[in-house]
């Protein structure tokens, strides 16, 4: 937290001495343009319409675009640029004087030459002028894949600073998780090799590893200065990512909680994150409620399972449920930075209940390999000759001591043991199978969680196609056997 917030200031602090002055956001003036055009036309002239600046469009058009820019005061000592922003080529003029050409626009698809997405053209101090000064540019926008609402980021005058670098400030920050991303997709993935819950530690992995594909999206406006037509792509990517990850989640959660209700609720979440993405505008409005949606069916699918998992499905809704306020409430900043890091927030609580829940299926089964290594030495050695062993049961003020070989099997019973002979009679007695276990003779085996059974009674092995199965007793009585161990018992009865 430490690192990052150094980092935070780093990133950040510099900026604050920075020059920016934006061109008037409400309204500019839109002319047609022509590829004879060396010069802005009169923004007065009947072609001409004043919108506001958000609503300028130079996608499939070759227009002028003129802005208004006041300045107050200006700025002295500071090496000045105008910063362009925006899905187009562009050529430049500032107070009538050509600036800089970012590509070559035109009318035609086949005459444009594709410019940048950001650029800065250096202007000096005595180009501007106390008051209202004048920015025209000549665009268009042949070479896109979408139509984008606002294809006109921004047009401001600034401190001259390469535009990737004044990204990279805003963006940057968002790099601290990547590497954790990239370890838990790892983690998870191998798990997933070494067949710990693979659906679950799949569907991790699979997440982290989105994150990390996402976020490497999201940054490369402040690492590359690519050619506007990628501003599509990226956007697509980031918001494929923003569906994948929140479709993920979900399907995450349903597994850790639900799997038996898996085919109702799964489609229901990809239905309504299609729905989500076909009914909000804007790319950052999709990603955003491409994550928001599955979030809070996740959060309500965990909460659905408080009654018997409460301390995992509490923790794992509170965590939902501030990934969703995160995003609904940090409006344009949740992609840019927040996400990353509420994504490496949320993914380590969901870390560590996996890797509690893995580390326990582990021990379960060195737990059961151990009792199955167990079985299979002592049906081996059916016929070897036993101490004589009786366990003493008390009922009432009288105490019985039966031999265990009288005993055809014990099942748990709470914190009682229920001894059955043989001969079908039954005896309780006040002790766990945990604390009997130790105690009884090597031909009793724990077959299931809840069943010892006497080996030198066994008839027969019978496998269910579940994986479970069932052990017939000479004295006509059954015993349940865990799928677990079920592969060491038909080894052994082979």
């Amino acid at each position: 937290m430490i690192v990052a917030l150094c980092c935070a200031l780093w990133l950040c602090g510099p900026m604050a001495a920075d020059v920016f002055l934006p061109v008037d956001r409400d309204f500019a003036t839109v002319c047609p343009a022509s590829d004879l055009d060396q010069r802005p036309p009169d923004p007065s002239s009947s072609e001409c319409e004043t919108i506001t600046a958000f609503q300028v469009d130079p996608q499939d058009k070759h227009i002028w675009a003129f802005y208004n820019l006041n300045i107050d005061s200006l700025p002295v000592g500071e090496p000045l640029g105008l910063t362009i922003s925006a899905k187009a080529s562009s050529h430049v003029f500032l107070n009538g004087a050509p600036i800089g050409e970012n590509g070559i626009p035109a009318s035609q698809r086949r005459d444009e030459t594709v410019g940048r997405m950001d650029v800065i053209f250096p202007i000096f101090v005595d180009q501007l002028h106390m008051g209202d000064n004048t920015v025209a540019v000549r665009m268009s926008s042949h070479r896109g894949y979408l139509k984008l609402m606002a294809p006109v980021h921004n047009i401001a005058v600034s401190t001259y600073a390469i535009p990737q670098d004044r990204m990279f400030r805003s963006y940057g920050l968002s790099l601290l998780p990547f590497g954790a991303f990239m370890l838990a997709a790892i983690y998870f993935l191998t798990m997933v090799g070494l067949g710990g819950q693979k659906i679950t530690s799949g569907l991790l992995g699979g997440l982290s590893l989105v994150a990390a594909i996402q976020l490497l999206f999201e940054v490369d406006r402040g690492l590359t200065a690519y050619a506007y037509p990628f501003q599509d792509i990226r956007l697509i990517a980031i918001t494929t990512c923003s569906a994948v990850f929140g479709l993920g989640l979900a399907v995450y959660i349903i597994f850790r909680f639900r799997p038996q209700s898996a085919w109702p609720l799964v489609p229901g979440t990809i239905g309504a994150v299609l729905l989500a993405l076909f009914m909000t505008p804007g790319f950052d409005g999709k990603a955003s409620f491409a994550l928001l949606v599955p979030t809070m069916i996740a959060a309500g699918v965990a909460l659905s399972a408080v009654r018997t998992e409460p301390r995992a499905a509490i923790t794992i809704t509170a965590g939902l449920l501030a990934f969703a306020l995160i995003n609904f409430f940090g409006a344009g900043r949740f992609l840019d930075q927040y996400f990353y890091f509420a994504v490496a927030a949320l993914m380590l609580v969901l870390f560590a209940l996996q890797a509690s829940t893995l580390a326990h299926e582990q021990a379960l089964r060195r737990m059961e390999q151990g009792r199955a290594e167990k079985l299979q030495f002592v049906l081996d050695e059916l016929n070897a000759p036993e101490a004589e062993f009786a366990i003493s049961v008390k009922s009432g003020t009288q105490t019985r001591r039966i031999a265990a070989e009288a005993i055809a099997y014990i099942k748990g019973a709470g914190d009682y043991a229920e001894l059955v002979l043989q001969t079908g009679e039954t005896h309780l007695h006040s002790t766990t199978l945990a604390d009997l276990e130790s105690e009884l003779p090597a031909y009793f085996l724990r077959v299931h969680r809840s069943y010892f059974v006497n080996t030198r009674l066994i008839d027969r092995l019978q496998r269910h196609p579940s994986g479970t199965g069932e052990l017939s007793l000479t004295s006509d009585q059954t015993v349940p056997v865990s799928r677990r161990i079920m592969p060491k018992v038909k080894a052994a009865m082979a």
